[in-house]
């Protein structure tokens, strides 16, 4: 009987151990400079209102929602959300591992304990549905000279599904900020044909 508890509680500490070494994920740093250079285009007009229009159809054009804008500041914050999987590796193991956990306790203890198998299975089942993304992006227009300059930002959050008692329902869980140069410079592209657009 010793040997059996030694044998579980062993198994119970390698599940809470183990995880932490399987959270460690390298990511590509920038320099502000950097980000703000891939942020920030330059446009050959003087016209900011034509800027500010095109803008507005760029967004829209991408599924953005206008939250909110400022005219005079030259300021448009926007939103667009979505549907996508989004499967957590490091908390599919975790609770893997607490279902074999609870099953073999369950088993040992003549099915005594089976109630706490329906945690481990909700939480995977969870984990495995579809979440809700959200992007919001903020767009600066300014004059620069004789020229327009645009700054853009966008950050993603990952919203957590409600499993009914365990989660807080469209709490975050995680908020990215994007640091893809192709990303911004694929909206630029977008802009700079409505731009051409809001002269004909």
């Amino acid at each position: 009987m010793k040997k059996l508890t030694a044998l579980i509680l062993i198994f119970n500490i390698c599940i809470f151990n183990i995880l932490p070494a399987c959270a460690k994920r390298t990511f590509k740093t920038y320099t502000q400079l950097e980000i703000r250079e891939m942020q920030t285009q330059v446009f050959e007009t003087s016209d900011r209102n034509e800027v500010f229009k095109a803008a507005i159809s760029t967004l829209q054009d991408n599924g953005f929602i206008i939250l909110n804008i400022e005219d005079e500041m030259g300021y448009i914050r926007a939103r667009k959300d979505f549907k996508a999987k989004d499967t957590d590796k490091m908390r599919m193991t975790g609770y893997s591992l607490l279902l074999a956990y609870y099953i073999t306790l369950t088993a040992l203890s003549y099915g005594v304990t089976a109630y706490a198998l329906a945690d481990p299975i909700q939480r995977m089942e969870n984990e495995l549905a579809k979440k809700t993304f959200i992007v919001d992006t903020n767009v600066n227009i300014e004059p620069f000279g004789k020229k327009t300059r645009v700054r853009c930002t966008f950050v993603e959050k990952i919203l957590e599904n409600a499993d009914g008692y365990s989660f807080i329902k469209s709490s975050p869980r995680k908020v990215i900020r994007i640091y893809e140069p192709v990303v911004y410079q694929a909206f630029f592209n977008e802009l700079d044909k409505n731009i051409f657009y809001e002269k004909i």
